[in-house]
């Protein structure tokens, strides 16, 4: 008598589940905008980021620039402040599905080549998330900037330290994966009749 191998068939599924789960721990959509206040003479182009980390980390090159005026004057330790709003993830901070603002600070001096650098004093803020998809967290990081006179700089940034929770609740591509792989394991049964029932 040859019985079908139910067993090796729900452990299959059930390591395929725990793949699409594990494969997450460490990817988290962001997407946001930035904008900022400015000492006068420098300007700022507002910016927009969307990417996924990989491996907990997530590079981006536009955040969004600053321009210095070419007849701009002296700067000691003028202020500017940077706003990141993020729209995703939600739920930073235990908040609900509205958006979140990270505000962080900058120095900016004037240099020996008559340009100006500019310092972020909070360069990183590490945030925490919850929603109905789990929760995590995060690490935004700003580089600082230096401008030359009639010059623009794009601002840069990166985040690291990503890591995710999902909740216990099956997400729709955890479901469409069980489903494709009972679809796919279906030829093996090859049923004529109830599964116990062998002649």
């Amino acid at each position: 008598m040859k019985r079908t191998p139910v067993f090796s068939i729900l452990l299959i599924v059930t390591i395929f589940a725990f793949a699409s789960q594990s494969a997450r721990a460490d990817e988290i959509t962001l997407t946001g905008t930035t904008s900022s206040t400015n000492p006068l003479g420098v300007t700022f182009a507002l910016g927009s980021f969307n990417g996924t980390t990989s491996g907990g980390f997530a590079g981006f090159s536009d955040l969004g620039s600053y321009t210095l005026s070419s007849t701009a004057g002296t700067y000691t330790n003028d202020t500017l402040a940077l706003t990141a709003v993020f729209t995703l993830p939600t739920g930073i901070n235990g908040g609900s599905t509205t958006s979140f603002a990270a505000n962080l600070f900058g120095n900016v001096n004037t240099n020996a080549q008559g340009g100006v650098g500019i310092v972020f004093t909070n360069p990183s803020q590490t945030l925490n998330f919850s929603n109905v998809g789990g929760t995590g967290t995060f690490t935004f990081n700003l580089n600082n900037v230096a401008l030359n006179p009639g010059g623009t700089t794009t601002l840069s940034g990166y985040v690291t330290g990503a890591s995710f929770t999902p909740t216990s609740v099956p997400e729709p591509s955890t479901i469409l994966l069980l489903g494709a792989s009972l679809l796919l394991l279906m030829p093996l049964l090859r049923i004529k009749g109830p599964l116990l029932e062998r002649g």
